[in-house]
């Protein structure tokens, strides 16, 4: 078992190695100046790792010692043809089953890496030489033991994980490392270890049978426990945004028009969310452009005389040149040792130059969220507030507090933001990573961005950009993620689209869309102009939010999770399985029911019948159905709870 701690002094960089002698749990670094050492805790099948990195040395840590990264040898998962799962660092970041021997290759683009992924990581591109962040499944092609690693605690740093599964990976990875899997910290911060010790994030390895989405749930249930998660009281939120019908182009003529569109409706939506356009600049929250001339005070007015829920969207860590605060207050822009601004975002619709971030660290910072969040909350009266772009928080920069980690200040911040608004306040995460985001957020996007269309554009598959936003990719993540519903938050899967303009899927791509959405029990916001949306597809609507209301009160199931890309089924234990083919081709799907199901489970939701293909074994636990190229079915007992 081998270590390597990477620091930095100013600007000379240094790499401190350890070895552990066979048997022993602590031992010191080639330099002298340091300790590591673990206490493992062994428990039906599951070893926990709590670490402590520690400062020995007589004279005191240099002034600028900057630790970067600690990695860290575990036992080997000896697995060398399978499928990994390999999870995203943030919202965005796509979380599903690849091939083992394939290489894990992140966007092409600069841009794209540091908005989408984690800019702490470098991916080898390689075959076999793999990351993940804060948890990985390896499951072997044959019935052997799959392997799991997460962090079961949440510290000061990231966690990820390397997995290298070929020879030639293994060589170029480090040759100092013998193993085949490591976890990697990543701190980025200055550090005088005040009492010398620095405990680490605690590790969880596992090698377990049965299936991995049971194993996944329960993982989360246990770090929801551990880090003191507490689910929002407030039911699951229905509700209508702007975004993906107007985008930027919004108004208040706009907002109004669809405030009493969706009255003549009646859906039974609770929230109605006003989403990018109003704000005068990027970071010029508190003004309006000149399409808004009423100001959001009126209409978040509007919208509680419709008694709803008004709710609001806005990137709280990112500003434009030219907004007022970048003017005013340079000095609290992050910046680079240079003294540059930190490019946060490259977004055509605000413009073809970059979009910077707050250095949330600067007392300006905190004076200017606290004034934002006041006016917004307390004097406006927007009661749901979507958070958006909030990796922003945690890029590299030259801060006004260098002994806090970019974890650490964006956990700050988002704990500063509640204090601000209050307890009462719903708060949706996006763009946000998720592991240092547990217990922060009453809900979490889980997902990229929908889209009206199901896969990547070209462009996107040009530049390798794997979390590229389309519906494709966002469904994955919907499934996959599924089981972070109720345990570490409410999940909100995005926009459910059902209109015919302006979109380009086919009926059949968006019921599938709407049964996943809809089984999965997140959230479920509608975002098209109502006024246009056909009868057909408002019924589809209706019956989407009715089939949520049956299932948003249980964490579901992915059927699938480590075995394909596209999971082809999700289990909501309230009584209902959603399966699909979204493919050109005909498939016979079977599934094993690892789950509680019988027979009697065997009406279609969408269309009242039995499939006439449905074969449901219950000695056995095998469910087989034919399904056509881009069908859905949700099963369950014909019975209404």
């Amino acid at each position: 078992m081998k270590a390597i701690l990477r620091t930095r002094i100013y600007e000379e960089e240094q790499k401190s190695h350890f070895e552990f002698p066979v048997g022993r749990a602590e031992t010191k670094s080639d330099c002298g100046n340091y300790k590591f050492s673990f206490k493992l805790v062994k428990s039906q099948g599951k070893s926990t790792y709590a670490p402590v990195l520690e400062w020995i040395a007589e004279r005191r840590p240099p002034a600028g010692l900057e630790l970067l990264t600690f990695e860290w040898e575990l036992p080997s998962h000896g697995i060398k043809e399978g499928k990994i799962f390999r999870h995203g660092y943030q919202s965005w970041s796509l979380s599903a089953a690849e091939n083992l021997e394939d290489a894990d290759v992140s966007p092409k683009l600069g841009f794209l890496q540091f908005s989408q992924e984690n800019i702490y990581s470098e991916h080898a591109g390689e075959e076999g030489n793999w990351i993940s962040e804060a948890y990985v499944i390896l499951l072997p092609k044959n019935e052997d033991s799959k392997y799991f690693v997460g962090a079961i605690s949440k510290g000061e740093e990231g966690v990820k994980f390397k997995i290298l599964t070929s020879p030639s990976s293994k060589k170029t990875a480090d040759p100092f490392f013998n193993g085949d899997i490591r976890v990697v910290y990543d701190f980025f911060r200055f550090e005088d270890f005040k009492g010398n010790k620095l405990p680490l994030t605690q590790i969880r390895v596992s090698k377990f049978t049965g299936d991995e989405a049971i194993f996944i749930k329960n993982y989360f249930a246990e770090l929801a426990k551990n880090l003191k998660v507490k689910l929002p009281e407030t039911q699951v939120p229905t509700g209508w945004c702007s975004w993906y019908h107007y985008y930027t182009k919004i108004s208040e003529k706009i907002i109004l028009q669809n405030l009493k569109e969706l009255r003549s409706k009646n859906l039974g939506l609770k929230v109605f969310q006003i989403d990018d356009g109003y704000q005068a600049e990027i970071g010029d929250w508190l003004e309006t452009n000149d399409r808004f001339p009423g100001g959001m005070g009126l209409l978040a007015e509007a919208i509680r005389s419709e008694k709803l829920m008004p709710g609001i969207w806005l990137a709280p860590f990112l500003v434009r040149k030219k907004s007022k605060f970048f003017q005013k207050f340079p000095e609290a822009v992050l910046k680079d040792r240079d003294g540059n601004p930190v490019p946060a975002l490259w977004n055509p619709n605000w413009g073809m130059d970059y979009t910077y971030s707050l250095d949330v660290t600067h007392p300006a910072s905190k004076e200017f969220l606290a004034t934002v969040f006041k006016t917004i909350v307390k004097e406006y009266g927007y009661k749901y507030l979507k958070l958006d772009f909030l990796y922003s928080a945690l890029l590299p920069g030259w801060t006004y507090d260098r002994s806090v980690s970019p974890h650490t200040r964006y956990a700050d911040a988002i704990k500063f933001i509640r204090k601000v608004v209050g307890k009462d306040i719903f708060i949706l995460g996006c763009g946000a990573p998720m592991l240092p985001s547990i217990g922060l957020f009453d809900a979490m996007r889980i997902s990229c961005d929908v889209a009206p269309f199901w896969y990547r554009e070209k462009s996107r598959i040009l530049v390798k950009d794997r979390n590229g936003l389309c519906t494709e990719r966002a469904l994955i993540n919907d499934i996959t993620r599924a089981s972070m519903h109720r345990t570490l938050w409410l999940n909100d899967p995005d926009c459910l689209l059902v209109r015919k303009k302006k979109n380009s899927m086919t009926e059949a791509q968006t019921k599938i869309m709407a049964s996943i959405m809809s089984v999965s029990g997140g959230m479920l916001f509608v975002s098209d102009d109502l006024s246009l949306v056909n009868e057909d597809r408002l019924e589809l609507l209706q019956k989407s939010l009715t089939l949520q209301s049956k299932c948003r009160g249980k964490t579901p199931l992915p059927v699938g999770l480590g075995t394909e890309f596209f999971p082809s089924a999700l289990y909501n234990p309230s009584g209902y399985l959603g399966i699909w083919n979204p493919s050109d081709e005909k498939k016979e799907i079977s599934l094993s029911l690892f789950f509680p199901w019988d027979k009697k489970n065997s009406i279609d939701y969408w269309t009242g019948k039995k499939p006439d293909s449905l074969e449901i074994d219950s000695r056995k636990k095998i469910l087989k159905i034919e399904m056509e190229p881009w069908s859905t079915v949700v099963l369950y007992s014909g019975k209404q709870s």
